[in-house]
């Protein structure tokens, strides 16, 4: 790669850091917002709730699938414009009150919007970093989303409670359009993704998902099926112990850790390579997951939380790092993509599978059992890429002059992330519940 810059935190590192930031913050301000919105405006179940809140999950998840097409046709700069064009009016559409299904839509609208964001910054970014840099320079740009889920909730719930949830609807108007503006200001040259060649005997499903992938993104989310527990049992979990203030802070805990540790992750990949920091990873989720499986006090869970921070939550940024080596410039947008599908899968889908085992294991044996998968994961990995990385030379296509290192979601990955309907609606508005608890503590210490 032909560096830019030497300087990491350079002009557009700073504008993609900042489109990312506030179209997170808007994602996750109106997850926590809307379930109650919903119900509070139209009457609805909370099953009902869950379904609009997990609507833009859906959306997200087809603009993934048909980025990587799109990015033949436009620039990075074309595509986050395009991005921010479509999020811009599906915020202001809040502002009417149509119905449900209407909502759904405009749910969904916004879902299309955000999943396009996410691909095409996080594939951007790569051409701005510095290669001796790449992994500490990930690292810092994935705190766009880690701070998204924390402000995202906290502002939502801070202005709902003491405003309106109609101001809520105008301020996330106003951040899209910010983020509108500099998209604008992007240096489209800068920031160019090598489009690749598509002939007419190019499959779709290759245009649309990149297959050289999936295996280490299986790994991936079946690693990620343990903090799917966390988001789906955790609060039952500790309400069974009477355990739930120390359950609204677990995930407050989680995020500081990884705002932490995440830059020193990144450096260590770059001077070593990402099997320094996968295995530590893999073992420090599992003994997290083994934590919280055994915890009889709030402390307990605390631990497991910073275990959980330092583990999984950077394991899965160095699977996203490692997923674009083993893929040439031009597939790049397309391993984004999948990567994220197989991710969000996990996350959405996994609490409600896993509450299916809740009444045969109970709550210990199932995060005994997830920190097993854990376990299991590091035959994974190396089945799957652990040797492939040696002397520092790759046996796969090389990572040319227009790849780089992708940023991992935590929001996707993120305490907020699911699918929901019927069963599984009513863990998110579960969720979401444990989400506001914290937020309220929180917008409650703020104002005193």
């Amino acid at each position: 790669m032909s560096t830019q810059t030497e300087r990491l935190f350079n002009r557009p590192f700073a504008q993609l850091f900042l489109i990312q930031l506030l179209s997170m913050v808007t994602f996750y301000s109106l997850f926590v917002a809307i379930s109650p919105y919903a119900v509070a405006t139209y009457h609805v179940s909370t099953a009902t709730a869950g379904l609009v809140a997990g609507m833009t999950i859906i959306g997200t998840m087809i603009a993934r699938i048909f980025s990587g097409l799109i990015t033949h046709h436009l620039t990075a700069k074309q595509m986050t414009i395009l991005s921010m064009a479509i999020l811009l009016p599906s915020l202001l559409a809040y502002q009417l009150e149509l119905g449900i299904g209407y909502l759904l839509f405009v749910r969904f609208w916004q879902g299309i919007a955000v999943g396009f964001t996410g691909t095409v910054t996080n594939t951007a970014v790569v051409r701005v970093i510095p290669e001796a840099r790449r992994s500490e320079g990930i690292a810092y740009f994935s705190l766009a989303t880690i701070l998204g889920t924390a402000f995202g909730p906290f502002l939502a719930l801070l202005i709902t409670q003491y405003v309106s949830y109609h101001i809520l609807f105008w301020l996330e108007a106003v951040i899209a359009l910010i983020a509108l503006f500099f998209s604008f200001m992007l240096d489209g040259d800068k920031i160019a993704i090598d489009r690749g060649h598509v002939d007419a005997k190019t499959s779709i499903f290759s245009q649309l998902l990149e297959p050289r992938v999936f295996p280490i993104a299986l790994t991936m989310a079946f690693v990620a099926l343990g903090y799917a527990a966390l988001q789906g049992d955790l609060a039952f979990f500790a309400s069974s112990l009477h355990l739930v203030t120390f359950a609204s802070y677990f995930f407050l805990v989680y995020a500081f850790v990884i705002l932490l540790s995440r830059p020193f992750m990144g450096r260590l990949m770059d001077q070593h390579n990402e099997n320094f920091v996968i295995y530590p990873t893999l073992l420090a989720t599992a003994l997290g997951l083994f934590a919280i499986a055994r915890m009889h006090s709030g402390w307990g869970m605390l631990l497991g939380a910073v275990l959980v921070g330092l583990g999984f939550g950077n394991f899965q940024s160095a699977i996203q790092a490692t997923v674009t080596k083993v893929v040439a410039s031009d597939r790049l947008a397309q391993a984004t993509s999948t990567y994220f599908i197989f991710f969000d899968m996990a996350l959405g889908f996994g609490p409600y599978l896993l509450g299916l085992v809740v009444p045969t294991l109970g709550y210990r044996g199932l995060f005994t059992m997830v920190a097993l998968f854990a376990i299991i994961g590091l035959p994974l990995y190396y089945l799957v890429h652990g040797p492939t990385f040696k002397n520092k030379q790759y046996k796969n296509p090389p990572f040319n002059s227009n790849s780089g290192f992708s940023y991992c979601l935590l929001f996707n990955q993120t305490v907020l992330h699911k699918i929901s309907s019927g069963d599984l609606g009513r863990l998110l508005v579960l969720h979401r519940n444990l989400i506001i608890h914290f937020n309220h503590i929180l917008v409650g210490n703020l104002t005193r």
